[in-house]
C-alpha cells in the first residue's frame, strides 16, 4: 500500500518560499516533467507540494535527503541541513508517510554557451520552517474531530488558572506548536464561553466576545459527532506560560468543513533517536521518456554537402547566422577575437557559435 502523505508544521501561515535546494541541474528531466506540455519558455512560476525522502543509501552523505515531486527526485536539501532535519523525516516515515511541504518551481529558457544552447534553467525552492516545529509536541485528539484550517492568531485568556496542568506542556526550548481543541463551557448559561484543552485538559478559555465567533462551528460540529481541533503554540517556562490558537471562525467556515469529511492528521511514532525504517522509504520513479526527450538536444539529419542554412540564435531571435557545409564540417559567419577553450577550431568552446563546427554540435544551439 502507497504512504499517505504528511504535511509538516510551521509555526508562520506565510507562503513565501524561501528555502533553495540544490542540485536542480541534475535532475532536470524531472523538473521539466512539473511543467505544462506546451511551455513556451518564457518565465514560469509552478506552485505544488514537495515530498522529503532520505536517501539512506547515498554514497556521498547517509543523512541526505531528497526533494521529490510525485516520486521523482528534483534536488536536495543543502548538505549541512539534513542531519538537522532527519529526525522530522525519518519520524514521520516511520509512521508510515511521507512528510510534504510547499514549494515552488521557477523555470525559463536562456542562451547556453559552450556546448549548451538553448537550455532550461529551472530553481527548486520550498516553504519550510524549523525542524524544531515541523511536529506537533502531541497526538491528536483519539476521538472523532476535524482540524480546522489557520486563519488568524488568538489569544487564550485564563491561563494562569490552570499553569499546573499546563506547566507539563511547556517544552525545554520554551516554544512548541501542538494540538488543541475548542469545546463549549454552558457552565454560565447567560453567557457560555469558549474552552481551550490540550490533551482533553482544560487549560484556559476564549474571551466572551471571541467565543461567540467560534461557538456557532463548535456547535454544529459536535452535533455530527465531531470535535473542533486547530493549531496552537505555547511559549512558557517554569514559572508561566501562554497559549495561542489559530482557526478559521464560524463566520469563515465553508461548506466543505461544516459538511464535508472530517480533517484529520495522522499519529506519530514516539519520537526516539533513531528509527527503523528501512523498507518504508518510498521508490523513486523515474522521469519518463517523453520528459527526457523535452530536454534532449535536438539533432536533426545533416543537409548535403553544400548546404547554406540561416538560423535564428536567442529565445526571441535576436541573432542571425548562415552555415555553409564543406565536407565534414560547416563555416559559420560567427566571428570572435577568442579562441575556442578547448584550442581546436571546429571545437566548441567559449562562444554557442564558433566560425567552424561539426553538425553534431551546431544543430542543438538552434531552435528553427
Amino acid at each position: 500500500m502507497a504512504p499517505g502523505t504528511y504535511r509538516l508544521w510551521k509555526r508562520d501561515r506565510g507562503s513565501w518560499c524561501d528555502y533553495d535546494i540544490v542540485g536542480e541541474k541534475t535532475y532536470a528531466a524531472a523538473i521539466r516533467g512539473l511543467l505544462p506540455i506546451d511551455w513556451s519558455g518564457d518565465p514560469l512560476e509552478v506552485r505544488r507540494d514537495f515530498e522529503l525522502v532520505p536517501e539512506l543509501h547515498n554514497p556521498v552523505d547517509p543523512w541526505a535527503i531528497a526533494v521529490r515531486a510525485d516520486g521523482r527526485t528534483v534536488g536536495h536539501l543543502p548538505s549541512e541541513d539534513c542531519q538537522l532535519w532527519a529526525g522530522v523525516v525519518q519520524r514521520v516515515i516511520a509512521s508510515g508517510c511521507v512528510p510534504v511541504v510547499p514549494g515552488r518551481v521557477y523555470a525559463y529558457e536562456a542562451d547556453g554557451w559552450g556546448s549548451a544552447g538553448i537550455e532550461m534553467r529551472a530553481t527548486v525552492q520550498l516553504s519550510l520552517g524549523d525542524p524544531e516545529t515541523a511536529l506537533p509536541l502531541n497526538d491528536p485528539p483519539p476521538v472523532p474531530y476535524t482540524f480546522l484550517p489557520r486563519s488568524s492568531i488568538v489569544q487564550v485568556t485564563k491561563e494562569d488558572e490552570h499553569f499546573d496542568a499546563l506547566l507539563r506542556f511547556v517544552p525545554p526550548g520554551g516554544y512548541g506548536l501542538l494540538f488543541v481543541t475548542l469545546h463549549e463551557d454552558a457552565s454560565r448559561a447567560s453567557r457560555p464561553v469558549v474552552e481551550v484543552r490540550i490533551d482533553d485538559v482544560r487549560i484556559g478559555q476564549l474571551t466572551p466576545q471571541m467565543s461567540q465567533r467560534f461557538l456557532p462551528m463548535i456547535r454544529h460540529l459536535a452535533d455530527r459527532g465531531l470535535v473542533t481541533a486547530c493549531w496552537g503554540d505555547i511559549t512558557g517556562s517554569s514559572v508561566a506560560a501562554e497559549v495561542r490558537i489559530d482557526g478559521v471562525k464560524a463566520n469563515e467556515a465553508d461548506t466543505t468543513l461544516l459538511e464535508g469529511d472530517p480533517l484529520t492528521i495522522p499519529p506519530l511514532v514516539v519520537q526516539r533517536v533513531l528509527y527503523d525504517i528501512q523498507g518504508l522509504v518510498p521508490l523513486e520513479v523515474a522521469p519518463d521518456a517523453q520528459v527526457v526527450e523535452m530536454i534532449a538536444p535536438r539533432v536533426v539529419a545533416e543537409p548535403p554537402d553544400g548546404s547554406v542554412v540561416r538560423f535564428p540564435m536567442g529565445r526571441h531571435g535576436r541573432y542571425h547566422y548562415v552555415a555553409v557545409r564543406r565536407g565534414a564540417s560547416w563555416e559559420t559567419t560567427a566571428t570572435s577575437d577568442r579562441e575556442p577553450e578547448s584550442g581546436g577550431a571546429q571545437s566548441p568552446g567559449t562562444w554557442a557559435i564558433n566560425q567552424v563546427m561539426q553538425w553534431d554540435d551546431l544543430c542543438p544551439q538552434v531552435r528553427a
